[in-house]
């Protein structure tokens, strides 16, 4: 499996952002969009000041197939593979030589978090099952190549291609049944990020040929497609703490040459523009603002309060007149595109709060764990009606 490495300082010392396609081997345009990326990188770098800016300040990882075996028997073989070439069958399975067309693993459910093994939905213990999650995690050599990847301790950023349906997603990736109960959710603030950014790759997407990826098939992989349990999304946000997005390129696996060419281009273009919200992310020093809402409630002697932010941030509140600290409640999210959660309090409540972005800057200069005063304060009242 090849990774090209592309940055003027290939030492760690810069940000990381990874981009790896093909974990289903009849995926056919994911790679072609990593090799126009690369390409825009290094053809454009000599007379462009932004992508110069790209390839100067980040540590660029572009692996364009983590299923080399599985794609060339695609290409070659049989179109439909999806999985490995790994037989975990032998001995029960046929010795047909075309029996291999249902072994293998389903690479992107082999990873290490809410998988099968954790009794996660989404993927089989079959060996001939498409979405075959192998005998355990990280078994496949391509699942450890990328958890391998993954681990460099500067990447923050990272997206998954695959095809098709025009998806845009973001962890959780996957639930446990009955009942759904999906991975943990990131925080207002993490998910704010998922959103914003994500609003940014997908007007760059859609300026190539003005398609766009709607806001149904935008969100969460647990919410707006299905669960997958052990995918490689999942593991790059819950045990690396990467932020992991994941395409879902086009209509179909393997579309004639020209529309190909068109989903590269326009999904280059989303693929750039992630590297830019993290080259973004890494130069923002700008601290947030934030402001408290009041509304009346239902209930007498009660008010309906919320919190509003100038950019992503997290808010950590307290409704006891102590100073906030990183240990005091952090305001949640009311649900998928929902916005903040609505807290309702009694007349009169003094609520002390303070923000902090993505990129660790805090709201006022505030020092939350040392002495500091200048956090937000706002006694509420009740509105006049």
């Amino acid at each position: 499996m090849y990774a090209i490495r592309i940055g003027k300082h290939r030492d760690g010392s810069r940000l990381g952002v990874l981009a790896y396609a093909q974990e289903h081997a009849r995926e056919w345009v994911p790679p072609l969009v990593t090799i126009e990326t690369a390409e825009r990188l290094l053809r454009n770098y000599a007379h462009d000041r932004k992508t110069r800016d790209l390839v100067d300040n980040l540590d660029i990882w572009i692996a364009p197939s983590i299923n080399p075996d599985g794609g060339h028997y695609s290409f070659y073989d049989f179109n439909s593979q999806r999985k490995n070439m790994t037989n975990h069958c032998a001995p029960q399975a046929p010795a047909d030589f075309l029996g291999r067309n249902s072994w293998g693993v389903d690479n992107n459910r082999n990873y290490t978090e809410y998988s099968l093994f954790d009794g996660y939905a989404g993927a089989s213990t079959s060996c001939t099952s498409g979405t075959y999650a192998g005998p355990g995690e990280l078994s496949e050599p391509e699942n450890r190549n990328v958890d391998w990847l993954a681990s460099r301790p500067n990447i923050r950023f990272s997206m998954n291609l695959h095809s098709s349906g025009n998806y845009f997603m973001w962890s959780p990736g996957s639930y446990a049944l009955p009942g759904r109960v999906s991975a943990p959710r990131p925080t207002l603030a993490e998910e704010s990020l998922f959103w914003g950014a994500s609003s940014r790759i997908l007007t760059a997407i859609k300026r190539h040929r003005n398609l766009a990826v709607t806001p149904a098939r935008t969100g969460p992989i647990a919410d707006v497609l299905y669960s997958a349990a052990g995918n490689s999304g999942d593991m790059l946000w819950y045990k690396y703490g990467i932020y992991a997005w994941n395409f879902e390129v086009g209509t179909s696996f393997q579309p004639d040459w020209q529309e190909a060419h068109a989903e590269t281009m326009e999904f280059a273009n989303g693929l750039t523009e992630m590297l830019r919200v993290a080259r973004d992310f890494d130069t923002d020093r700008k601290r947030p603002r934030s402001s408290l809402s009041v509304r009346a409630s239902a209930t007498p002697g009660m008010v309906d309060v919320t919190f509003s932010t100038s950019e992503p941030a997290a808010v950590f509140y307290t409704l006891d007149r102590s100073r906030p600290t990183y240990a005091s409640t952090l305001y949640g999210s009311a649900g998928i595109r929902e916005g903040g959660e609505t807290l309702t309090i009694p007349v009169g409540t003094t609520v002390h709060w303070f923000s902090v972005d993505a990129a660790g800057n805090v709201e006022r200069n505030y020092k939350p764990d040392g002495r500091g005063s200048n956090h937000n304060k706002q006694k509420v009242k009740a509105p006049k009606r």
